[in-house]
């Protein structure tokens, strides 16, 4: 590892790859792989199947149909240490996801359409893809090589852009989430609208180190 002053400016450049890495953040992370923060808001609206036919004249909706909610430590040692011996690095995440597939009576990932999840970091995607059940455990790049996961792919995932896509609204994003997965299946999403019909979606969102993890399976109602 090297560093230059070119005209007044500090640059970084790693000196193995030649690699210009002034935007490094940490380790391999570069800008690119971390979300900005940003404000924003974020509601949903939840009535009962008697108040959307009465006030809403029964117009399409959505429903949740499962969910799962759980927590873990703070710290990262304490979460590694509570995975020793098991297939996945955030057991916690797994149980959460497969708390709401069980609650929404799907078999699994292969019943979903379209799923939204926290991406603050890229390597955040990567843990959701095989806790989802995408890939087996460790194996999440094949699914981001061979396409699975674009518009058209088999289980699309982050059509929106994705935190580091749109910006992290802490707070707002799990809603925003849902918001998501809702406009897609009302195909509200202009040049992102997955490239079919989506009935099952889900939305997995992680805070404090992934210490509390939401996930909610949403139905289309029409």
């Amino acid at each position: 590892m090297g560093s230059v002053w070119i005209a007044g400016s500090y640059q970084s450049y790693d000196a193995r790859e030649g690699l210009e890495i002034s935007d490094m953040v940490e380790g391999w992370l570069r800008r690119t792989d971390c979300a900005q923060v940003t404000d924003g808001v974020a509601g949903v609206l939840l009535v009962s199947d008697r108040y959307r036919a009465e006030r809403l004249g029964g117009k399409p909706s959505a429903r949740i149909a499962g969910w799962g909610h759980g927590t873990a430590a703070l710290a990262l040692q304490p979460k590694l240490d509570r995975s020793q011996g098991q297939p996945y690095v955030f057991p916690h995440v797994r149980q959460v996801v497969t708390d709401a597939f069980r609650r929404a009576e799907i078999p699994g990932v292969g019943a979903l359409d379209g799923i939204e999840t926290h991406d603050c970091f890229s390597m955040s995607e990567y843990m959701a893809i095989d806790h989802f059940g995408i890939t087996e455990p460790g194996e999440s790049w094949k699914a981001v090589e061979n396409g699975e996961l674009e518009r058209d792919g088999a289980i699309p995932v982050n059509p929106s852009g994705g935190l580091i896509g749109v910006g992290h609204p802490v707070g707002a994003t799990g809603v925003k989430q849902a918001a998501e997965i809702y406009r897609q299946m009302k195909e509200l999403c202009g040049d992102y609208q997955i490239q079919r019909e989506l009935h099952t979606g889900l939305t997995a969102n992680m805070g404090g180190d992934d210490r509390t993890v939401v996930s909610l399976v949403l139905e289309n109602v029409s």
